[in-house]
């Protein structure tokens, strides 16, 4: 019974101590990307400097944070109604409205040089970007 005893008391022991700050100081961060670009972006760098940042970062993972940056543009200018908007769009100075809207988010994002993104805006909302 005593031996029962000590090892629950044991056990009870080192869980406390799994989860101590002295043991996780420890542990390496875990990187996210996504985050990293998007503070990047907002702090005004451009695609280019940002990939060079983040040179060391496995390529597959800056894919899967570009297409989800991709995803958050397509979004939000859909959260914006541009389509209707480019489509009641009655002078110049309406389309460059829209088009600067469209601009915005894509520079929020950090993707001004991703072709992929501006292919998918020209398929989803019929608006052909200029370089």
């Amino acid at each position: 019974m005593r031996n029962w005893k000590q090892t629950a008391l044991l056990g009870v022991v080192l869980a406390s101590l799994a989860g101590s700050p002295a043991l996780a100081q420890n542990t390496s961060p875990v990187v996210n990307v996504y985050s990293m670009w998007v503070k990047l972006s907002l702090r005004g760098y451009a695609q280019e400097e940002i990939e060079s940042v983040l040179k060391n970062i496995d390529p597959k993972t800056l894919d899967e944070v570009k297409g989800r940056l991709r995803r958050s543009v397509i979004s939000n200018l859909q959260l914006k109604k541009i389509d209707r908007l480019y489509a009641r769009s009655r002078d110049y100075d309406d389309q460059n409205l829209v088009m600067e809207s469209i601009r915005t988010e894509i520079r929020f994002a950090g993707l001004e040089t991703d072709p992929e993104l501006k292919l998918l805006i020209k398929d989803r909302f019929g608006i052909s970007l200029a370089n």
